[in-house]
Protein backbone atom coordinates (compact mmCIF):
# COMPACT_ATOMS: atom_id res chain seq x y z
CA UNK A 1 0.00 0.00 0.00
CA UNK A 2 1.23 3.67 -0.61
CA UNK A 3 0.52 6.51 1.45
CA UNK A 4 -0.73 9.56 -0.16
CA UNK A 5 0.56 13.27 1.37
CA UNK A 6 -1.71 15.92 2.08
CA UNK A 7 -1.84 19.20 3.09
CA UNK A 8 -4.26 21.83 3.65
CA UNK A 9 -4.83 25.02 1.63
CA UNK A 10 -7.27 27.62 1.22
CA UNK A 11 -9.08 28.16 -1.70
CA UNK A 12 -10.28 31.45 -3.03
CA UNK A 13 -13.32 31.17 -0.78
CA UNK A 14 -10.75 30.94 2.14
CA UNK A 15 -12.38 27.43 2.51
CA UNK A 16 -9.68 25.31 4.36
CA UNK A 17 -9.48 21.94 2.11
CA UNK A 18 -7.25 19.21 2.26
CA UNK A 19 -5.83 17.98 -0.90
CA UNK A 20 -2.84 15.86 -2.20
CA UNK A 21 0.06 17.89 -3.65
CA UNK A 22 3.47 17.64 -5.11
CA UNK A 23 4.98 20.76 -3.97
CA UNK A 24 3.40 23.35 -1.89
CA UNK A 25 4.34 27.13 -1.87
CA UNK A 26 2.70 30.17 0.23
CA UNK A 27 1.45 32.75 -2.12
CA UNK A 28 3.64 35.96 -1.92
CA UNK A 29 0.47 38.31 -3.59
CA UNK A 30 -1.50 37.31 -0.22
CA UNK A 31 1.35 37.60 2.21
CA UNK A 32 4.34 39.15 0.39
CA UNK A 33 6.90 36.61 1.54
CA UNK A 34 9.69 34.78 -0.37
CA UNK A 35 7.37 31.66 -2.42
CA UNK A 36 9.50 28.24 -1.14
CA UNK A 37 8.39 24.27 -2.40
CA UNK A 38 8.97 20.96 -0.03
CA UNK A 39 8.99 18.36 -2.74
CA UNK A 40 7.71 14.95 -1.80
CA UNK A 41 8.15 15.71 1.82
CA UNK A 42 5.84 13.56 4.34
CA UNK A 43 3.83 15.57 7.05
CA UNK A 44 6.83 14.51 10.00
CA UNK A 45 9.60 16.23 7.25
CA UNK A 46 7.15 19.00 7.11
CA UNK A 47 7.10 19.43 10.63
CA UNK A 48 11.05 19.19 10.88
CA UNK A 49 10.78 22.00 7.79
CA UNK A 50 9.20 23.91 10.28
CA UNK A 51 11.70 23.09 13.30
CA UNK A 52 14.01 24.97 10.61
CA UNK A 53 12.25 28.08 10.70
CA UNK A 54 10.44 27.61 7.32
CA UNK A 55 7.34 28.69 8.42
CA UNK A 56 4.05 29.88 6.44
CA UNK A 57 0.83 31.18 7.22
CA UNK A 58 -1.57 27.35 6.17
CA UNK A 59 -4.33 30.38 4.77
CA UNK A 60 -1.80 31.19 2.19
CA UNK A 61 -0.85 27.73 1.17
CA UNK A 62 -1.87 26.99 -2.60
CA UNK A 63 -2.91 23.87 -4.20
CA UNK A 64 -0.43 23.68 -7.22
CA UNK A 65 -0.14 19.77 -8.72
CA UNK A 66 -1.80 16.68 -7.60
CA UNK A 67 1.03 14.09 -6.84
CA UNK A 68 -0.14 11.71 -9.66
CA UNK A 69 1.54 12.61 -12.95
CA UNK A 70 -0.56 10.87 -14.87
CA UNK A 71 -3.32 13.69 -14.55
CA UNK A 72 -4.19 16.64 -13.45
CA UNK A 73 -7.92 17.67 -12.02
CA UNK A 74 -8.80 21.41 -11.95
CA UNK A 75 -9.31 22.47 -7.94
CA UNK A 76 -13.03 23.38 -8.58
CA UNK A 77 -13.41 19.36 -9.72
CA UNK A 78 -11.14 17.87 -7.15
CA UNK A 79 -12.30 18.33 -3.53
CA UNK A 80 -11.08 15.66 -1.40
CA UNK A 81 -12.49 16.51 1.85
CA UNK A 82 -14.44 19.61 3.76
CA UNK A 83 -13.40 19.50 7.34
CA UNK A 84 -15.24 20.85 10.67
CA UNK A 85 -13.99 23.90 11.79
CA UNK A 86 -12.38 22.42 15.40
CA UNK A 87 -10.87 19.51 12.60
CA UNK A 88 -9.34 22.59 9.96
CA UNK A 89 -8.32 24.54 13.13
CA UNK A 90 -5.85 21.33 14.48
CA UNK A 91 -4.72 21.10 11.31
CA UNK A 92 -4.23 24.76 10.44
CA UNK A 93 -2.06 24.96 13.87
CA UNK A 94 -0.24 21.83 13.19
CA UNK A 95 1.22 23.64 9.98
CA UNK A 96 2.25 26.45 11.72
CA UNK A 97 3.54 25.22 15.11
CA UNK A 98 5.44 21.89 15.96
CA UNK A 99 5.05 22.22 19.30
CA UNK A 100 0.81 22.02 19.21
CA UNK A 101 1.57 19.29 17.03
CA UNK A 102 3.35 16.97 20.45
CA UNK A 103 0.42 19.01 22.61
CA UNK A 104 -2.52 17.76 20.06
CA UNK A 105 -0.85 13.52 19.83
CA UNK A 106 -0.38 13.50 23.76
CA UNK A 107 -3.75 14.84 25.06
CA UNK A 108 -6.15 15.79 22.42
CA UNK A 109 -6.11 12.34 20.38
CA UNK A 110 -8.76 10.44 22.42
CA UNK A 111 -10.93 10.84 19.78
CA UNK A 112 -9.16 9.18 16.96
CA UNK A 113 -8.32 6.44 19.69
CA UNK A 114 -11.89 5.85 20.23
CA UNK A 115 -12.90 5.76 16.77
CA UNK A 116 -9.11 3.53 16.33
CA UNK A 117 -10.88 1.11 18.58
CA UNK A 118 -14.06 0.64 16.81
CA UNK A 119 -12.80 0.33 14.25
CA UNK A 120 -10.57 -2.32 15.22
CA UNK A 121 -13.41 -4.66 16.63
CA UNK A 122 -15.31 -4.09 13.12
CA UNK A 123 -12.13 -5.65 11.42
CA UNK A 124 -11.51 -8.31 13.88
CA UNK A 125 -15.60 -9.07 13.56
CA UNK A 126 -14.88 -9.23 9.98
CA UNK A 127 -11.82 -11.37 9.88
CA UNK A 128 -13.79 -13.81 12.15
CA UNK A 129 -16.50 -14.07 9.81
CA UNK A 130 -14.74 -14.30 6.80
CA UNK A 131 -12.82 -17.45 8.27
CA UNK A 132 -15.56 -18.90 9.52
CA UNK A 133 -18.47 -18.51 6.99
CA UNK A 134 -15.66 -18.87 3.18
CA UNK A 135 -16.66 -22.46 2.61
CA UNK A 136 -20.31 -21.71 2.87
CA UNK A 137 -20.32 -18.58 0.63
CA UNK A 138 -18.92 -20.90 -2.33
CA UNK A 139 -21.00 -23.29 -1.41
CA UNK A 140 -24.51 -21.83 -1.14
CA UNK A 141 -24.44 -18.69 -2.52
CA UNK A 142 -24.34 -17.18 -6.10
CA UNK A 143 -22.09 -15.65 -7.78
CA UNK A 144 -19.46 -17.23 -4.84
CA UNK A 145 -20.56 -20.90 -6.08
CA UNK A 146 -19.46 -20.11 -9.83
CA UNK A 147 -15.69 -19.95 -7.97
CA UNK A 148 -16.31 -22.86 -6.14
CA UNK A 149 -14.15 -25.51 -8.84
CA UNK A 150 -12.23 -22.24 -11.13
CA UNK A 151 -9.95 -20.73 -8.31
CA UNK A 152 -7.83 -19.55 -11.50
CA UNK A 153 -11.09 -17.69 -12.62
CA UNK A 154 -11.62 -16.15 -9.02
CA UNK A 155 -7.88 -15.02 -9.35
CA UNK A 156 -8.45 -12.76 -12.50
CA UNK A 157 -11.85 -11.51 -11.24
CA UNK A 158 -10.22 -10.00 -8.45
CA UNK A 159 -7.08 -8.92 -10.54
CA UNK A 160 -10.39 -7.13 -13.14
CA UNK A 161 -11.46 -5.24 -10.23
CA UNK A 162 -8.54 -3.83 -9.46
CA UNK A 163 -8.20 -2.79 -13.31
CA UNK A 164 -11.98 -1.47 -12.85
CA UNK A 165 -11.49 0.64 -10.21
CA UNK A 166 -8.25 2.08 -11.05
CA UNK A 167 -10.09 3.48 -14.77
CA UNK A 168 -12.65 5.19 -12.09
CA UNK A 169 -9.85 6.96 -10.58
CA UNK A 170 -9.45 8.65 -14.16
CA UNK A 171 -13.25 10.59 -14.02
CA UNK A 172 -12.77 13.63 -11.97
CA UNK A 173 -16.83 13.45 -11.13
CA UNK A 174 -16.38 10.18 -9.43
CA UNK A 175 -13.28 11.00 -7.19
CA UNK A 176 -14.71 12.05 -4.54
CA UNK A 177 -16.89 8.65 -4.14
CA UNK A 178 -13.27 7.16 -4.21
CA UNK A 179 -11.70 9.17 -1.62
CA UNK A 180 -14.50 8.94 1.00
CA UNK A 181 -14.52 4.60 0.46
CA UNK A 182 -11.70 3.39 -1.38
CA UNK A 183 -8.86 5.31 0.76
CA UNK A 184 -7.95 4.19 4.10
CA UNK A 185 -7.88 7.29 5.96
CA UNK A 186 -6.69 8.30 9.33
CA UNK A 187 -7.80 10.20 12.43
CA UNK A 188 -10.91 11.76 12.33
CA UNK A 189 -11.56 10.75 8.89
CA UNK A 190 -11.39 6.45 8.92
CA UNK A 191 -14.51 4.65 7.06
CA UNK A 192 -15.03 1.07 8.13
CA UNK A 193 -15.37 0.02 4.79
CA UNK A 194 -12.23 1.61 3.16
CA UNK A 195 -10.24 -1.25 5.51
CA UNK A 196 -11.01 -4.04 2.44
CA UNK A 197 -12.27 -1.36 -0.29
CA UNK A 198 -8.45 0.43 0.32
CA UNK A 199 -7.04 -2.96 -1.26
CA UNK A 200 -8.38 -2.96 -4.25
CA UNK A 201 -7.56 1.03 -5.33
CA UNK A 202 -5.10 2.63 -7.37
CA UNK A 203 -4.45 5.61 -8.52
CA UNK A 204 -0.83 5.18 -10.77
CA UNK A 205 -0.44 2.81 -13.18
CA UNK A 206 2.92 1.65 -12.04
CA UNK A 207 1.33 0.68 -8.39
CA UNK A 208 -1.58 -1.46 -10.15
CA UNK A 209 0.90 -3.34 -13.03
CA UNK A 210 3.50 -3.76 -10.19
CA UNK A 211 0.96 -5.39 -7.71
CA UNK A 212 -1.22 -7.52 -10.18
CA UNK A 213 2.19 -8.98 -12.17
CA UNK A 214 2.17 -9.91 -8.46
CA UNK A 215 -1.41 -11.10 -7.98
CA UNK A 216 -0.62 -13.17 -11.22
CA UNK A 217 2.43 -14.87 -10.63
CA UNK A 218 1.82 -15.68 -6.83
CA UNK A 219 -1.95 -16.05 -6.57
CA UNK A 220 -2.62 -18.43 -9.45
CA UNK A 221 -0.69 -21.19 -7.98
CA UNK A 222 -1.88 -20.74 -4.56
CA UNK A 223 -5.49 -20.27 -5.34
CA UNK A 224 -5.38 -23.90 -6.95
CA UNK A 225 -3.74 -25.78 -4.33
CA UNK A 226 -5.73 -24.16 -1.10
CA UNK A 227 -8.88 -23.95 -3.28
CA UNK A 228 -11.22 -21.04 -4.21
CA UNK A 229 -12.83 -20.50 -0.71
CA UNK A 230 -9.31 -20.53 1.30
CA UNK A 231 -7.85 -18.36 -0.93
CA UNK A 232 -10.48 -15.42 -0.88
CA UNK A 233 -10.42 -15.76 2.92
CA UNK A 234 -6.75 -15.35 3.12
CA UNK A 235 -6.78 -12.63 0.31
CA UNK A 236 -9.47 -10.66 2.41
CA UNK A 237 -8.39 -11.22 5.60
CA UNK A 238 -5.01 -9.93 4.71
CA UNK A 239 -6.31 -6.96 3.53
CA UNK A 240 -8.37 -6.13 6.43
CA UNK A 241 -5.09 -7.12 8.83
CA UNK A 242 -3.02 -4.60 6.84
CA UNK A 243 -5.25 -1.94 7.08
CA UNK A 244 -5.47 -2.14 10.81
CA UNK A 245 -1.69 -1.90 11.36
CA UNK A 246 -1.34 0.60 8.89
CA UNK A 247 -4.03 2.19 11.16
CA UNK A 248 -2.37 1.81 14.34
CA UNK A 249 1.64 1.89 13.40
CA UNK A 250 1.27 5.51 13.88
CA UNK A 251 0.04 5.55 17.36
CA UNK A 252 1.82 2.68 18.68
CA UNK A 253 4.95 4.77 17.32
CA UNK A 254 3.79 8.13 18.19
CA UNK A 255 4.24 9.06 14.90
CA UNK A 256 1.55 11.96 13.47
CA UNK A 257 0.74 11.63 10.02
CA UNK A 258 -2.62 12.58 7.89
CA UNK A 259 -1.50 10.16 4.88
CA UNK A 260 -4.19 8.19 3.54
CA UNK A 261 -3.21 5.01 1.91
CA UNK A 262 -4.18 2.41 -1.07
CA UNK A 263 -3.65 -0.25 -2.74
CA UNK A 264 -3.23 -4.69 -2.86
CA UNK A 265 0.08 -4.81 -1.38
CA UNK A 266 -1.60 -6.16 1.83
CA UNK A 267 -3.10 -8.77 0.34
CA UNK A 268 -0.40 -10.01 -1.93
CA UNK A 269 2.25 -10.00 1.00
CA UNK A 270 -0.56 -12.39 2.87
CA UNK A 271 -0.56 -14.55 -0.71
CA UNK A 272 3.02 -14.57 -0.84
CA UNK A 273 3.67 -15.27 2.92
CA UNK A 274 1.20 -18.37 2.74
CA UNK A 275 2.78 -19.18 -0.89
CA UNK A 276 6.24 -19.09 0.98
CA UNK A 277 5.49 -20.81 3.81
CA UNK A 278 3.68 -23.72 2.13
CA UNK A 279 6.49 -24.14 -0.47
CA UNK A 280 9.89 -23.06 1.07
CA UNK A 281 12.15 -24.03 -1.69
CA UNK A 282 10.15 -22.52 -4.61
CA UNK A 283 12.71 -20.76 -6.61
CA UNK A 284 11.54 -17.23 -7.15
CA UNK A 285 12.40 -14.14 -9.81
CA UNK A 286 13.31 -10.37 -9.00
CA UNK A 287 12.08 -9.66 -12.36
CA UNK A 288 14.50 -11.90 -14.63
CA UNK A 289 17.17 -12.45 -11.37
CA UNK A 290 16.40 -15.23 -9.26
CA UNK A 291 16.58 -15.33 -5.77
CA UNK A 292 18.78 -17.43 -3.63
CA UNK A 293 17.42 -19.52 -1.16
CA UNK A 294 14.11 -19.97 -2.62
CA UNK A 295 10.75 -18.50 -1.53
CA UNK A 296 10.88 -18.49 2.31
CA UNK A 297 14.15 -16.78 2.13
CA UNK A 298 12.91 -14.19 -0.25
CA UNK A 299 10.26 -13.65 2.42
CA UNK A 300 11.89 -13.25 5.21
CA UNK A 301 14.47 -10.91 3.59
CA UNK A 302 10.46 -9.12 2.81
CA UNK A 303 10.12 -8.93 6.67
CA UNK A 304 13.21 -7.58 7.45
CA UNK A 305 13.08 -4.70 4.62
CA UNK A 306 9.24 -3.77 5.92
CA UNK A 307 10.40 -3.95 9.57
CA UNK A 308 13.07 -1.40 9.07
CA UNK A 309 11.11 0.57 6.75
CA UNK A 310 9.01 1.06 9.93
CA UNK A 311 11.37 2.51 11.95
CA UNK A 312 13.52 4.92 9.39
CA UNK A 313 10.34 5.44 7.66
CA UNK A 314 12.17 5.84 4.20
CA UNK A 315 10.35 6.31 1.09
CA UNK A 316 6.85 6.18 0.31
CA UNK A 317 5.15 2.59 1.63
CA UNK A 318 2.95 1.91 3.87
CA UNK A 319 5.70 -1.19 5.45
CA UNK A 320 3.23 -1.49 8.19
CA UNK A 321 0.48 -2.69 5.95
CA UNK A 322 2.97 -5.03 4.30
CA UNK A 323 4.02 -7.01 7.25
CA UNK A 324 -0.15 -7.06 8.57
CA UNK A 325 -0.65 -8.95 5.55
CA UNK A 326 2.72 -10.97 6.10
CA UNK A 327 1.50 -11.97 9.26
CA UNK A 328 -1.89 -13.45 8.43
CA UNK A 329 -0.54 -15.14 5.29
CA UNK A 330 1.97 -16.95 7.77
CA UNK A 331 -0.90 -17.94 10.09
CA UNK A 332 -2.74 -18.96 7.19
CA UNK A 333 0.30 -20.74 5.78
CA UNK A 334 0.68 -22.81 9.29
CA UNK A 335 -3.25 -23.90 10.01
CA UNK A 336 -2.97 -25.52 6.31
CA UNK A 337 0.18 -26.91 6.72
CA UNK A 338 -1.71 -28.39 9.83
CA UNK A 339 -4.59 -29.68 8.73
CA UNK A 340 -2.67 -31.33 5.57
CA UNK A 341 -0.80 -33.27 8.30
CA UNK A 342 -3.66 -34.19 10.41
CA UNK A 343 -5.11 -35.56 7.39
CA UNK A 344 -2.09 -37.32 6.45
CA UNK A 345 -1.96 -38.81 9.60
CA UNK A 346 -5.61 -39.91 9.28
CA UNK A 347 -4.45 -41.42 5.94
CA UNK A 348 -1.85 -43.27 7.38
CA UNK A 349 -3.55 -44.62 10.71
CA UNK A 350 -6.53 -45.96 8.02
CA UNK A 351 -3.82 -47.73 5.99
CA UNK A 352 -2.39 -49.17 9.18
CA UNK A 353 -5.40 -50.22 10.20
CA UNK A 354 -6.65 -51.72 6.82
CA UNK A 355 -3.06 -53.98 6.60
CA UNK A 356 -3.53 -55.14 9.81
CA UNK A 357 -7.14 -56.26 8.96
CA UNK A 358 -6.54 -57.72 5.97
CA UNK A 359 -3.76 -59.55 7.16
CA UNK A 360 -5.52 -61.69 9.03
CA UNK A 361 -7.46 -63.75 6.26
CA UNK A 362 -3.82 -64.94 5.44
Amino acid sequence: MLPINYVLYSDTKRKLLLKPIKTLACNPMLNKIKPFSILHLPPNRLIKQQQNKITCNSHSLLYLQVQNPLRNFSTSIIRKASWQDDVADRYTRLNRFQQYQQYDYYNNNHRSSDSLGKLTIIGLAAMTGIFMTSNLLFEYVPPFTYFRNKPKDLVYTILGINIAIFGLWQSPRLVPFLQKYMLLQKGQLMNKWSLITSAFSHQEFWHLGMNMLALWSFGTTLATMLGSANFLSLYMNSAIAGSLFSLWYPVLARIFTVSPSLGASSALFGVFGCFSYLIPNAKILLFIFPVPGGAWVAFLASIVWNATGCVLRWGSFDYAAHLGGSAIGVLYGWLIQKKIEEKRNRLNKRWSESLSTSSRWF
